[in-house]
C-alpha cells in the first residue's frame, strides 16, 4: 500500500505512531524531535531507543548499588543488634555477681559475638590483687600481653583499625575517679578483620560495664570496712568511756562531778579522782595532743600511769617527773599531754602541778582565782622539771578544771566560747551541786557550737570544798 503513496502521505498515516513516540519520550522527560520525513522519524526513534536503553542500564546499575547499600546497612544493623544483645547479656551477668573477676571469661565470650576479635584480655587490679583473663586464639597471647604492657598507662581509648605487626586492636583503660583498675584489650592479630568505629563503641560500652562492676565492688568493700571500723571504734569508745570513773569518792568535805565528750568517736581527754586512806583526794585532768585513736591510746597509757603511781605516792613533784619522762620516752616526738594534777587534804591544803594546761579556776566570793601553768606539757622535754604550788582553800570554794575544747568551741560564725563566758557560767551556777555545774557548762558549750562540727574533745571537772 505504501508503494502507491508519497512520503508526505506516509508521514500522515504514521502520525498516531509519532504521537505515541512523543508520549513515550515525555515519560522520560525528553522531547521527541519534529518529524517531517521518514528519515526524521527513523533518527528520532533511534535516538529515543538509545536513550531508553541507557536509562534501563543506569537503573539496573543503580538498583545493584542500592542493593549493596541495603545489604551493608542490614549487615551494620545486624552487628548493632548483636552488640546490643551482647551488652544486655553482659549486663545481666555483671549484675548477678559481686566479684567482677569471676565473670570476665563470660563477658569476653559474649563480646566476641558482637566484635569478631582474634583474642581479647582483661587485666584487673583490685586491692593489691591482679586478675588476668584471656579469650580467643591461645597462640596470640604474647601479642595481647605486649599490647597490655604498651597501653596500660594510657588515660583514654587507643583505637588502631589495622596494624600489620600486631593486627588491628582496641585498648581501653579501666579507670575511674576512685581508682585505676587495669585495662581491656582486643586484637585482630592473624586475621583480615578491620575494627570499625562501631566495634570501638561496643568495646567501650562493655569496658564501662566492667568498670562499673569494679567500682561497685570496691565501694561495697569500703563500706563494709567502714562499718567494721565504726563497730571497732564504737567498742573502743565503750572501753574508753569505761576507763573514766563512774563514781567519785564520797566524803563530807568534797562534792565532785565530771564529764567528757570526745570530738570524734574516741578522744584524748582524761579525768580521774583518787582517794587516799587519810581522806586526801588526788584529781587529774589531761588533754593529749591530737584527736582520735592515737590520742585515745596515749590517754589509756596515761591513765595506767596515773592510777599506778597515785597508789604508791601522793608526791606531786615525783609524779610529774615520772609522767614527763615516761611520755617523752614511750611516744613519738611531738606527742605530749597538758595536764593539771591537784591534791586536796581534808583541811583544805591544795597542791597542784599545771603542766602547760589552761588555768585551774578557784571561785571564792564571786571572784575567779586562776592557778596558772607551773611547767611544760608532759613529754615535751622529758626532764621532769615541774614546780609544785600550794593554795589554801576556804569553805565553799569551787575548783573548776577543763580542757581547751570548752573555751575554744566555735559557733557557726567562728566565734570562740572563750574564757569570759566560762567564768560567768561558773559564777552564775556556783550554788548548784558539782555534777549540775558540769552539766550546765557542757550544755552551754554544745548549745553555743550547735550547727558546727565539734572542734575538740570537751572535758570538765568540778570539785566543791565543803
Amino acid at each position: 500500500m505504501f508503494d502507491r503513496l508519497n512520503e508526505t502521505q506516509i508521514i500522515e498515516i504514521l502520525k498516531p505512531l509519532v504521537e505515541s513516540l512523543e508520549k513515550i519520550a515525555s515519560l522520560f522527560e525528553r522531547d521527541f524531535k519534529p518529524v517531517n520525513s521518514l528519515e526524521d522519524l527513523f533518527f528520532a526513534t533511534k535516538e529515543l531507543y538509545e536513550y531508553i536503553q541507557r536509562w534501563v542500564l543506569d537503573q539496573k546499575s543503580n538498583n545493584e548499588a542500592l542493593q549493596q547499600l541495603i545489604d551493608a546497612q542490614l549487615e551494620e544493623l545486624t552487628a548493632t543488634y548483636e552488640g546490643l544483645s551482647a551488652l544486655f547479656e553482659i549486663n545481666k551477668i555483671i549484675s548477678s555477681v559481686e566479684e567482677p573477676w569471676m565473670i570476665l571469661n563470660s563477658v569476653l565470650k559474649l563480646l566476641k559475638n558482637a566484635v569478631n576479635f582474634s583474642i581479647a584480655a582483661v587485666l584487673l587490679r583490685i586491692n593489691d590483687k591482679q586478675y588476668l583473663e584471656y579469650y580467643g586464639d591461645k597462640s596470640a597471647e604474647n601479642i595481647i600481653n605486649e599490647l597490655i604492657q604498651r597501653y596500660q598507662q594510657e588515660e583514654s581509648t587507643i583505637f588502631v583499625d589495622v596494624d600489620n605487626d600486631l593486627g588491628g586492636h582496641i585498648a581501653i583503660p579501666l579507670k575511674s575517679e576512685i581508682g585505676d583498675y587495669g585495662i581491656m584489650v582486643l586484637s585482630a592479630y592473624g586475621s583480615h578483620k578491620i575494627f570499625t568505629a562501631g566495634d570501638k563503641k561496643i568495646a567501650e560500652a562493655v569496658a564501662q560495664q566492667i568498670l562499673t562492676a569494679v567500682n561497685r565492688y570496691v565501694m561495697l568493700q569500703r563500706e563494709i570496712e567502714k562499718k567494721r571500723l565504726e563497730e571497732q571504734i564504737q567498742i573502743a569508745r565503750s572501753i574508753q568511756m569505761g576507763l573514766l570513773p563512774k563514781e567519785f569518792p564520797t566524803n563530807e568535805r568534797f562534792d565532785i562531778g565530771a564529764q567528757s565528750a570526745p570530738a570524734i568517736q574516741v578522744g584524748g581527754d582524761y579525768y580521774d579522782v583518787f582517794a587516799r586512806d587519810d581522806g586526801t583526794i588526788i584529781c587529774c585532768i589531761a588533754d593529749v595532743s591530737g584527736k582520735g585513736l592515737p590520742a585515745a591510746l596515749i590517754m589509756s597509757s596515761f591513765r595506767s600511769m596515773f592510777r599506778l603511781s597515785t597508789k604508791i605516792s601522793d608526791d606531786l613533784k615525783m609524779l610529774a617527773e615520772q609522767f614527763d619522762r615516761m611520755i617523752h620516752q614511750d611516744f613519738e616526738t611531738g606527742r605530749f599531754i597538758t595536764s593539771i594534777i591537784f591534791k586536796i587534804t581534808p583541811d583544805g591544803e591544795l597542791e597542784y602541778v599545771n603542766a602547760g594546761h589552761d588555768p585551774l579556776y578557784i571561785l571564792r566570793d564571786n571572784k575567779i582565782i586562776k592557778l596558772e601553768s607551773t611547767g611544760t606539757p608532759f613529754g615535751i622535754l622529758g626532764e621532769g622539771w615541774h614546780d609544785v604550788e600550794k593554795f589554801k582553800l576556804q569553805k565553799n570554794d569551787l575548783i573548776v578544771a577543763y580542757t581547751d575544747g570548752v573555751v575554744e568551741a566555735r559557733n557557726i560564725t567562728g566565734e570562740e566560747f572563750g574564757f569570759e563566758r566560762l567564768q560567768e557560767l561558773i559564777i552564775r551556777n556556783r550554788y548548784l551541786k558539782a555534777s549540775d555545774i558540769v552539766d550546765k557548762i557542757m550544755n552551754a558549750v554544745f548549745e553555743f557550737s550547735q550547727g558546727t562540727v565539734q572542734h575538740d574533745d570537751t572535758t570538765v571537772l568540778v570539785v566543791k570544798y565543803e
